[in-house]
């Protein structure tokens, strides 16, 4: 691995934060989420009024890293802390505690990672303008990038634009603020949405390099390499159809500057006409011929599967997108939740992505959530220790045999926070954080056997992986 290589580990502020409403805070669409509830063991869900308080323990949390080695931590500004309503004037006191941060973590020795947006859209845009389904929102987007970057000009190298973009159609709710209208398709509103996310993410992208050209702007993806079920060429079919879906489509035009012809004939077999300008089209062109690297997040591989009884290929391609069935590679194990654990996949993925678009890539979420509890000031967290060192011995292969540009590994997460379905039950991160569902106990910050065994793997530039650590 080279020796700048950005070992760290990566957050959801609005997920972590708390201070619901402190400071000028709004609510976002994160807090007024109705979280539908993930298959797997029964859901513990939080409110986000205090989470693991993260606001207040920043800097204590932002040591832990420190003392793990860290040299790069991603974290998200959250944008209704920013701008309360989404239409409104910057808040000072969201743009002094965001600076006090990267000043901090600067003065760590540790590289800023900032995300624009993270499930953290003001609900206001949501309940009056109904989010990125309105153009009128890419423009308060806008504002909101030029805010933050100039003001955290030259004291951050790395932005990505938009968390898990192309999620945006999956959860539109969380994703990108959108409620689906009466009368509209799902296929209607996800054509329209994806354009316009797109948008979004290359004014970013123009504004991020105007404001601060030394600056590197980055795209970012929620990715999971997709399999054919079996060898059966309508299961080849399906995969091949997720893929560029969920995987590619965002990633091609964000490198290309235009739409696909995949997407291109997905849209005309649909007599889909979404409303996409000269304007917009010249945007997202410039945006892929300033655009540094591109991220994703990696959790698991999933399998597709052929529908025999869908004679018809549009509701075919539209069952296939929509799947239900929880199919299940039988070569592999799974956390609690269903999560298939797939480290050679992320190989996989690193490569098919190195090849197509041979840009600098970034691992910036990958990690697994278990159920676990503290016994006498421990969590002894085997299975997360296992996972990570699968995952990063894949990347090692993936890097030092096929080639890969890899810029950093930020694993998913430094501490506990809540789940994207607003679970604590569901635990990530390297420390432990004191509280329950249904009890906030002390918020008392706890190492646990993990946290001993990254500052290991960065201390020897993940060459040791061994699960030897004396704890």
């Amino acid at each position: 691995m080279r020796k700048d290589f950005l070992w760290g580990a990566a957050t959801s502020n609005v997920q972590s934060e708390g201070a619901y409403l402190e400071d000028g805070k709004g609510l976002n669409v994160y807090d007024t989420l109705v979280v539908t509830p993930e298959p797997g063991i029964p859901p513990m869900f939080c409110s986000t009024d205090v989470a693991v308080d993260h606001y207040h323990h920043y800097k204590e949390d932002i040591d832990l890293m420190a003392e793990m080695g860290f040299k790069a931590y991603r974290f998200s500004v959250v944008w209704s802390r920013i701008n309360p309503m989404g239409d409104d004037e910057p808040n000072e006191k969201g743009l002094a505690y965001y600076e006090d941060m990267v000043d901090y973590l600067n003065e760590k020795g540790i590289e800023p990672v900032v995300s624009l947006v993270h499930f953290d859209m003001p609900d206001h845009l949501m309940r009056k303008y109904n989010g990125f389904l309105n153009k009128q929102v890419i423009e308060f987007y806008a504002d909101h990038v030029r805010a933050v970057v100039n003001r955290l000009k030259g004291k951050v190298r790395y932005w990505l634009t938009y968390n898990e973009i192309n999620l945006c159609t999956h959860m539109p709710d969380l994703v990108s603020g959108v409620i689906k209208p009466e009368g509209m398709s799902d296929s209607e509103m996800g054509a329209q949405l994806i354009v316009n996310v797109l948008t979004a993410h290359s004014r970013a992208v123009e504004i991020i390099k105007e404001i601060d050209p030394a600056a590197k702007a980055g795209g970012m993806c929620g990715s999971s390499a997709v399999y054919p079920l079996t060898c059966k060429p309508g299961d080849m079919l399906a995969a091949q159809f997720r893929n560029q879906m969920n995987n590619y489509l965002m990633f091609d035009v964000m490198t290309e500057g235009k739409l696909p012809d995949y997407f291109v004939q997905y849209l005309k077999n649909r007599n889909l006409t979404p409303v996409f300008t000269e304007a917009e089209q010249a945007a997202v062109k410039h945006a892929s011929e300033l655009i540094d690297y591109l991220a994703f997040s990696y959790y698991q591989s999933s399998v597709a599967a052929d529908f025999e009884d869908i004679t018809d290929p549009v509701a075919k391609e539209d069952a296939i997108l929509k799947d239900t069935r929880r199919l299940r590679n039988p070569n592999l194990s799974a956390n609690e939740w269903g999560w298939q654990i797939d480290a050679d996949g992320l190989r996989y993925f690193l490569k098919e992505m190195h090849d197509r678009y041979h840009k600098p890539l970034f691992i910036v979420e990958n990690g697994i959530g278990r159920d676990e509890t503290l016994a006498d000031g421990k969590v002894y967290d085997d299975e997360r220790i296992a996972y990570h060192a699968k995952h990063i011995a894949a990347l090692k292969q993936a890097v030092e045999y096929d080639g890969v540009d890899l810029i950093g590994y930020l694993a998913w997460s430094p501490f506990d926070f809540l789940s994207s379905h607003k679970e604590i039950r569901k635990r990530y991160g390297f420390v432990y954080v004191n509280r329950t569902f249904d009890d906030l106990l002390d918020l008392k910050r706890y190492r646990k056997k993990s946290f001993f065994w990254y500052q290991k793997v960065i201390r020897t530039n993940g060459e040791d992986l061994a699960d030897d650590i004396a704890y």
